[in-house]
C-alpha cells in the first residue's frame, strides 16, 4: 500500500492532520534530545559545498589563493583546513 500524499487524501484527513498538528506543537516545550540535535548537526556539516582555489606558478612555485570568504586559508602551496589540518601540495615537472 502506498503511503498517503497530500495530492491523495480527503480534505478531511488534512484538516484533521493540521489539527493533530497543531496540538502536538502547542504542547512542545521545544526541547530537542541531545543524539537528534547532534545527528542533524552532523548531517549539515557533511553537505558537500564546493570551494574554489585559484592557483598559479610564480618562479617555478606553486601559490594558491582563495576566494573571498572562503571557510580555507592558504598560502603558497599549503591549504590549511577547518579542523587544523594542512595540506600541502608539492609540484613535479613531468
Amino acid at each position: 500500500m502506498d503511503p498517503s500524499t497530500i495530492d491523495t487524501i480527503s480534505q478531511q484527513e488534512f484538516y484533521e492532520a493540521i489539527e493533530q498538528y497543531i496540538s502536538w506543537a502547542s504542547e512542545w516545550d521545544g526541547a530537542l534530545p541531545a543524539d537528534v540535535f547532534f545527528g542533524v548537526w552532523a548531517d549539515f556539516q557533511h553537505t558537500e559545498r564546493s570551494v574554489e582555489l585559484r592557483a598559479r606558478i610564480v618562479e617555478g612555485r606553486l601559490q594558491l589563493a582563495a576566494t573571498p570568504g572562503s571557510p580555507l586559508q592558504v598560502r603558497d602551496n599549503r591549504i590549511y583546513l577547518e579542523d587544523g589540518r594542512e595540506v600541502v601540495i608539492q609540484l613535479e615537472t613531468a
